[in-house]
């Protein structure tokens, strides 16, 4: 193999079996490769109408900027704002954030009212196009508490939904009622504008809802069964009581 995607390729390469595997594997990195996927997903949609802005979040979400703006070019985007936990790629014109990551912390919540700002900085409209770069992390890196639960209770909430053995629907499901951006909100935010999610999935089955939390599908998961989760993991008694004042009030 001439080039490989792994940095110590000449070690591993011992045997012709092995540099079998090494290229087999690195075909399929190639494959999933986010430029690639970005293609193939926007084929799918027309961009002509009004101004692009680009917003997201995700382990993955600056290496997807730079990919899309490489797709459609920088100055063909009138603004955007990702987030991630670490820096490994440079758009042009898409803007970058690091944030905590599994826990939220305050850089998360500063990134998100930024782009939750970029409405009506730029008084987008029903004219005007919103993509939603989303990769694997982004319920941790767009942290957005729903009212009357601050950065500090969803961080304790948040610790112990990650020891309690709960999977990560349950989690992303408890975490929907707990956000002003999770299961749907932040597509709303956006609303009239289209929005369009590109999505990379870290869940099996790829629910879409689960995904992120789904900040731009609409949330099908009641108050009660948060409730009910919370419950079944011997939490409920512990958690802030900020949350559970928060989904008693907002139970249907």
């Amino acid at each position: 193999m001439k080039s490989s995607p792994f940095r110590n390729y000449a070690e591993l390469a011992s045997s012709p079996a092995r540099v079998a595997a090494l290229n087999i594997a690195a075909a399929g990195l190639a494959a999933l490769a986010p430029e690639k996927l970005l293609r193939r997903a926007l084929n799918r949609f027309s961009l002509a109408q009004g101004r692009l802005f680009v917003i997201g979040g995700g382990k993955a979400a600056d290496v997807m900027a730079e990919a899309l703006e490489h797709l459609v070019g920088p100055e063909s985007i009138a603004a955007g704002l990702v987030i991630c936990k670490s820096r490994s790629a440079s758009p042009k014109k898409i803007e970058v954030r690091e944030a905590g990551h599994p826990v939220p912390d305050h850089r998360g919540l500063k990134a998100m009212s930024e782009i939750l700002a970029i409405k009506s900085v730029h008084n987008i409209g029903k004219d005007d196009l919103v993509i939603c770069l989303l990769s694997g992390g982004a319920s941790a890196l767009m942290p957005c508490p729903a009212p009357g639960i601050n950065l500090e209770d969803k961080q304790t909430m948040t610790r112990m939904l990650l020891s309690s053995g709960a999977g990560i629907a349950e989690v992303n499901g408890i975490r929907k009622h707990l956000s002003a951006s999770k299961g749907g909100k932040l597509g709303a935010h956006f609303a009239p504008a289209a929005v369009i999610s590109l999505i990379v999935s870290d869940v099996i089955g790829n629910d879409l809802g689960s995904i992120a939390s789904g900040p731009t599908v609409p949330n099908t998961d009641s108050v009660d069964g948060a409730i009910a989760l919370i419950k079944r993991y011997g939490l409920w008694e512990k958690v802030p009581a900020a949350i559970r004042r928060h989904l008693e009030g907002n139970r249907g």
